[in-house]
């Protein structure tokens, strides 16, 4: 495959990708998604803009059930509505006790808001834009380490990593074998990344997931998302970061986000009527490799088509509030990558 050498893509990432070259003409729209009706379409914005109401009908959790009773006295409640916001309410979903998570943030240096990790224009890009770029976390050989460390695991996984075409996908990154010697440990605690978390939910926070993402020449783009299921108004319930494992440029399909739109209590899924349209106010997050993008996760963002003959890989890293559903970490970890880990680490991860 001549493209395949001349774009200096390794052969496992199409397999990973479900594709057999790179396409001809990289800038021409290919959306992948699932095809959907007119009326579904509608019944996901109505089911959205439901549960975005009776989230932020109140303040706490005993309030939210009062409003989710009030709501399925009427005629045409929603069975479903009801099953997916019971998860999140109907009980606290941590396997430590509170203090796990506390004395891990003291030991982190990041007990206290007012702890001097991020500076005051980080925070306030935080909590105004809903995004910040930490810089360059991750060095040279770092960065070099982990292009090896994934090019690996999508070659061993093959088919396995394949689930939408043109991107090649690796589920719960820095808990698997692949993070055995830990240089995958930054990814979920780094100082700077945790204090940014911290920052927009509080000392009570957990991992909940990572994945390897890369997008393919000619690939990556993706419809406008939040990535929470509703509209949230005042206390932000999830933080996304994005590790930039190659250079974030114009061309090679970086992330899209719109800046304040987290501020906003609303949700794409209820508000777009073309998710894969650009939207006003968007911008593009360029950056070197080896940078964080944090981001509040219900900022409005996603991943833009790689116009670019080589890889574009990140790994993200998912944290929400401790009491909050999550993946079973301990059902998922390597043995060996568990045995490693110190009291911190495993408070972080919500594990005993």
């Amino acid at each position: 495959m001549s493209e395949n050498k001349e774009s200096q893509v390794p052969e496992g990432y199409f397999v990973a990708a479900q594709m057999n070259e790179i396409p001809d003409d990289l800038a021409t729209p290919r959306h992948v998604h699932k095809v959907i009706s007119a009326a579904e379409q509608r019944e996901i914005r109505e089911r959205c803009a439901v549960m975005t109401r009776i989230w932020n009908a109140a303040d706490s959790d005993a309030g939210r059930r009062v409003a989710l009773a009030e709501y399925m006295k009427r005629a045409d409640a929603r069975q479903d509505i009801k099953s997916t916001l019971d998860m999140f309410l109907d009980k606290a979903c941590n396997h430590l006790p509170p203090g796990e998570i506390e004395f891990a943030m003291a030991e982190l240096g990041l007990a206290e808001e007012d702890n001097g990790v991020l500076s005051d224009a980080e925070k306030r890009a935080l909590d105004h834009d809903g995004f910040v770029n930490l810089g360059q976390l991750l060095d040279a050989d770092q960065v070099t380490a982990m292009h090896a460390r994934y090019d690996a695991a999508i070659a061993a996984e093959g088919a396995a990593a394949a689930q939408t075409k043109g991107i090649a996908r690796i589920e719960t990154t820095v808990v698997k074998a692949m993070n055995r010697d830990g240089l995958l440990d930054p990814i979920f605690m780094h100082p700077r990344l945790l204090a940014a978390v911290r920052h927009i939910l509080g000392v009570h926070l957990k991992y909940i997931g990572s994945n390897f993402h890369c997008a393919m020449p000619g690939y990556g783009h993706q419809g406008i998302h939040a990535d929470f299921i509703w509209g949230v108004e005042k206390h932000p319930e999830v933080v996304n970061a994005i590790w930039l494992i190659d250079d974030f440029t114009e061309e090679n399909g970086p992330t899209r986000v719109v800046p304040g739109s987290h501020r906003s209590c609303r949700h794409p899924r209820s508000e777009v009527d073309d998710l894969d349209a650009p939207v006003e106010g968007e911008v593009k997050l360029t950056a070197s490799a080896g940078s964080c993008i944090v981001y509040n996760a219900h900022l409005w963002h996603s991943g833009t088509q790689n116009c670019s003959k080589r890889l574009r890989r990140a790994q993200h890293a998912f944290f929400s509030r401790s009491h909050r559903p999550s993946t079973d970490v301990l059902a998922v970890i390597d043995r060996q990558v568990y045995q490693r880990l110190g009291r911190v680490e495993r408070a972080v991860l919500d594990i005993e």
